[in-house]
């Protein structure tokens, strides 16, 4: 007989500790003169912040049980994990969320006690002799207070840190564990009951509008009024400039200008943008503007993320982005100009709108990078079943009403750059896709429209690309989605992901006569309700299933000498009367 391992959650938080030595150069701390203890290789500790030199200290708490990995320092002060999965939300198309979707969020309860500090304070055997202490009088850290009272002391800027939680089972190695990442956003505690709450949300968090905004804030102001003639104008105060690039864009009240610049001074070309020259007044902030101009969805949102959020670029993998972008955007680019700073999320989350996903993968620590499209030629839908993988009693399915799409008003062209991007008042030109038939009372007998404001084609706007990105939404969303969840053993966890394909057949979805009918889904939420046994998926109908023709070589054969996979893998044209072909399929669809 074979017994199941037990499982192991491991929460590991990254603290940023000094590896300096205390008094020992480049450190000039002096004990009695800079402090009247030694630090706590802590920044919030630090007697000379100049030579602060960070590396993380990792610290590792567990529940109290057998099995844990050996050579570790781990507490075993862990209370419970609960978590909070992300969910995508393609093109904005849920009302109830935001265009770039739920951030995952997990929360992590720890039980305080005391601690000797030998893993955790270089200086620990001094601390108990006296020679870390100006006085030479000693003691004993585990008598003085608890763990994370004294940690949260010695390390306040927790914000912003990594929090992973490691999922494995006894005896397994650190190193083989399954990892998730977030980073911290919350903290309470010690209450009097020596409980700790530690809340973390997935990297993008960093880019939440109220954490990162692009353009940065300009901190520039007009020395003196100008003209709506004047070709020059003076920063202040002085040496602002070396703030500012050496050319670009900068925006004053409702004027964009172009500008070169030395030192304090810009030279500017007016009444840029369409926006209209006019007179302004001295203090009046100068904002120096973001711009793109014909750039791939990818690059604009990798460079949000890197240059403007902060987020590490190594947790984006450009290659597969660039892949994506190239295979399935089939040129199209984007450029807009923005005024003032504005959140990143938000930015991000107005390009999601034109058909494209990013979420953070808390399992691979990637963001991940995809497009409103079909199945590509070599991927195929990961099977469903009641019978294999569908743990009984626990599907469910409803319809999404609110997200079908019966009419897409997708307004662009934006009149004034550094005016209101969500009014279709400020935008040139409208292009509207629809389904009217199923308007009809026969059929759903009301209309749902999704408007979409794009200032990403410019001041000119872009109908061509405009009416490509409805059609795709319309071909999507004409019909009300149906939304499928379950729960799923974890030997399918590494197989189903978010974003995945799934092809489901269960008794719940049939034909008309009851006989069970596989419905091709789109994987929009997962969630472990049991770590290290099982998790809830959330799937939608995904219409994307037809005869998809793709670019082939002219050296390719005749439809009636082709191959097999040069037929799946091609684009033939049907006779026009009849679109059938000679073997009676009928006609590929161009996406």
């Amino acid at each position: 007989m074979t017994l199941s391992r037990k499982p192991l959650q491991i929460v590991e938080i990254d603290l940023p500790r000094c590896t300096r030595t205390y008094a020992t150069a480049p450190c000039t701390a002096a004990l009695g003169t800079t402090g009247d203890h030694k630090c706590y290789n802590s920044i919030a500790t630090c007697q000379d912040v100049p030579n602060f030199l960070s590396a993380n200290l990792t610290l590792r708490f567990s529940k109290n049980q057998s099995g844990l990995p050996r050579g570790q320092a781990i507490y075993p002060a862990l209370s419970n994990v609960t978590t909070r999965a992300g969910r995508v939300n393609l093109s904005g198309i849920d009302p109830k969320r935001s265009p770039l979707g739920q951030r995952a969020r997990i929360t992590v309860t720890l039980q305080d006690f005391t601690d000797a500090e030998a893993y955790i304070d270089k200086y620990q055997a001094e601390r108990i002799s006296g020679a870390a202490q100006s006085s030479g009088i000693g003691y004993r850290p585990k008598d003085r207070g608890t763990f994370f009272a004294k940690l949260k002391k010695r390390w306040p800027y927790y914000l912003g840190k990594p929090l992973r939680v490691l999922e494995g089972y006894e005896g397994d190695a650190l190193a083989s564990m399954r990892t998730r990442s977030y980073v911290i956003t919350e903290w309470s505690g010690p209450n009097a009951a020596g409980k700790v709450t530690i809340t973390a949300k997935d990297v993008l968090d960093l880019a939440d509008n109220n954490k990162a905004q692009a353009p940065v804030a300009s901190r520039g102001k007009l020395l003196a009024d100008i003209s709506a003639s004047a070709t020059t104008l003076t920063l202040t105060p002085s040496g602002i400039g070396s703030e500012y690039s050496a050319s670009g864009y900068v925006a004053i009240g409702r004027e964009v200008m172009a500008f070169t610049r030395s030192s304090d001074t810009l030279t500017v070309t007016r009444a840029q943008f369409d926006t209209t020259a006019s007179a302004h007044s001295t203090s009046d902030v100068v904002q120096e503007c973001l711009i793109y101009t014909k750039q791939r969805a990818d690059v604009i949102i990798a460079d949000l993320l890197t240059t403007y959020a902060g987020i590490d670029p190594a947790f984006i993998d450009t290659a597969a982005w660039f892949a994506e972008s190239e295979r399935w955007l089939g040129g199209i680019v984007f450029g807009a100009i923005i005024t003032k700073p504005e959140g990143v999320a938000g930015l991000i989350g107005e390009i999601c709108q034109h058909g494209i996903m990013v979420w953070w993968d808390e399992v691979a620590q990637e963001i991940r990078f995809k497009l409103n499209r079909p199945l590509d030629l070599d991927e195929v839908f990961l099977q469903v079943t009641d019978d294999r993988n569908i743990i009984e009693g626990t599907a469910d399915i409803e319809d999404a009403v609110d997200e079908r799409a019966s009419q897409v008003h997708f307004w662009h062209g934006i009149i004034d750059p550094t005016g209101s991007v969500t009014d279709g008042s400020n935008f040139k030109k409208l292009v509207i896709g629809s389904d009217l038939t199923l308007e009809g009372d026969d059929f759903y007998g009301e209309s749902r429209i999704k408007e979409i404001f794009s200032r990403w084609f410019g001041t000119s706007g872009d109908d061509a690309t405009a009416s490509v990105i409805v059609d795709r939404l319309i071909a999507r969303y004409k019909f009300v989605p149906e939304n499928f969840t379950c729960d799923l053993d974890a030997k399918d966890l590494s197989g189903v992901g978010m974003t995945s394909l799934v092809e489901v057949s269960t008794r719940l979805l049939t034909d008309d006569t009851g006989i069970i009918e596989p419905r091709q889904m789109q994987v929009l939420f997962r969630e472990e309700t049991q770590p290290g046994s099982r998790f809830r998926i959330e799937a939608q109908t995904f219409p994307q299933s037809a005869r998809f023709g793709y670019i082939m070589a002219d050296s390719s054969n005749d439809y009636s000498s082709a191959t097999a996979s040069e037929i799946s893998r091609g684009c033939y044209i049907a006779n026009e009367s009849t679109l059938v072909f000679s073997d009676g399929t009928g006609p590929y669809l161009i996406f």
